[in-house]
């Protein structure tokens, strides 16, 4: 059994923000189980986006309990452990580096989310170097037993339960929010892609909605703090928040969009109804991932009504022009689908988080 003391993450961001996201909440957990934590990132500006204290003018600063360094032409880890983000190329000299080390550090390739079935089967693979004494291991983020389980940091359970109405009322006021009592409210983060036209469309025929759209996501939305009527559809701007209050504004609505992997998964913990928007690849494969997480989610008793509701708009969500946007059907699924989120939520912390198991694991094979 390997004693680990330093991590080092390499994080190279290709676009939007999930990476940067999945990436800062990874060092950050890994550093509150007690690991000496370096991330490497190659554009400071994206995570900057989601931690605005960080000076990317600076090479190295400390970050939340870890060590922020830009990832520069050849970086050398510290050790012990190395996390590969999302299947992320390390450098040559960084490999030799990792090669010479004695003993060599563990070396992990941390994969994207996914329900599909193939994922358990290649859980924990080794992947032996071509030309290095190096092995490295394909470690997948997912939702069975047989897999790595879910990034979530210690307290987020106590912090979520914590947050009643009285917390709920308080947090909204900062975003200049006075939520009408028996007001529907929604949070919509999603890509281009999705019918949003259709959807608001639909949400202002009633019954009223309050719908918190953060900047840039369409240019539908208000500005940050403004506001705009459509029928019973109020839109509210909301600023890009910190992920912190991110969760915060999970917490605080009835039914929240989401999109990629970080936000989707922060919904799962927030134990409310959610639609998935899921990264968009060619030829539609992405409809693979869907449907296998949708199989998964509604593999825990729901009623079928609400199923009929879910799965439907889900579809249409991400890209499936064949069927309307039953956003009726949808709301009136909420209660069943609240009941739900809660039971999916339990059965999720009856397994072992990601970082966990991460660091189980590497002490294992070290």
């Amino acid at each position: 059994m390997r004693e680990l003391r330093c991590a080092d993450v390499f994080c190279e961001v290709i676009d939007n923000f999930g990476d940067a996201g999945v990436c800062w909440r990874l060092a950050r957990a890994l550093a509150a189980a007690g690991l000496q934590v370096t991330l490497w990132i190659n554009d400071p500006l994206r995570l900057k986006r989601l931690r605005p204290e960080i000076d990317e003018h600076r090479d190295q600063q400390p970050l939340d309990g870890f060590t922020l360094r830009y990832w520069s032409a050849n970086p050398l880890p510290a050790g012990d452990l190395v996390i590969s983000a999302f299947g992320c190329r390390l450098p040559e000299t960084t490999l030799q580096h990792m090669a010479a080390a004695q003993p060599a550090p563990v070396w992990i390739n941390l994969e994207y989310l996914s329900a599909e079935r193939w994922v358990e089967d290649s859980h924990r693979l080794p992947s032996p170097h071509p030309r290095l004494p190096l092995i490295q291991h394909f470690y997948f983020p997912g939702f069975t037993p047989r897999t790595g389980g879910l990034l979530k940091e210690a307290g987020l359970d106590a912090a979520r339960d914590a947050f009643g109405e009285a917390e709920r009322r308080a947090f909204l006021s900062t975003l200049g929010v006075a939520l009408p009592e028996n007001t529907l409210l929604l949070s919509l983060f999603c890509y281009p892609f999705a019918p949003i036209a259709r959807l608001l469309d639909a949400l202002r025929e009633g019954p009223p909605v309050v719908c918190l759209v953060p900047e840039g996501v369409t240019p539908l939305a208000p500005a940050p703090g403004e506001q705009r009527q459509l029928g019973a559809l109020t839109l509210v701007g909301v600023p890009f928040l910190a992920p912190d209050d991110y969760d915060r504004l999970l917490w605080s609505c009835d039914l929240n969009f989401v999109r990629g992997e970080d936000s989707a998964v922060r919904a799962q913990w927030a134990a409310k109804p959610f639609v998935w928007q899921f990264y968009a690849q060619e030829e539609a494969v992405h409809f693979d991932k869907l449907d296998a997480f949708l199989a998964l989610y509604t593999s825990t008793p729901l009623q079928d009504s609400a199923m009929a509701a879910l799965v439907p708009f889900w579809r249409v969500w991400n890209g499936d022009a064949t069927q309307p946007l039953d956003w009726l059907a949808l709301r009136a699924a909420l209660p069943a689908l609240t009941t739900h989120a809660l039971r999916w939520l339990r059965e999720r912390l009856s397994q072992p988080d990601l970082v966990t198991g991460l660091i189980e694991f590497a002490r294992e094979i070290g």
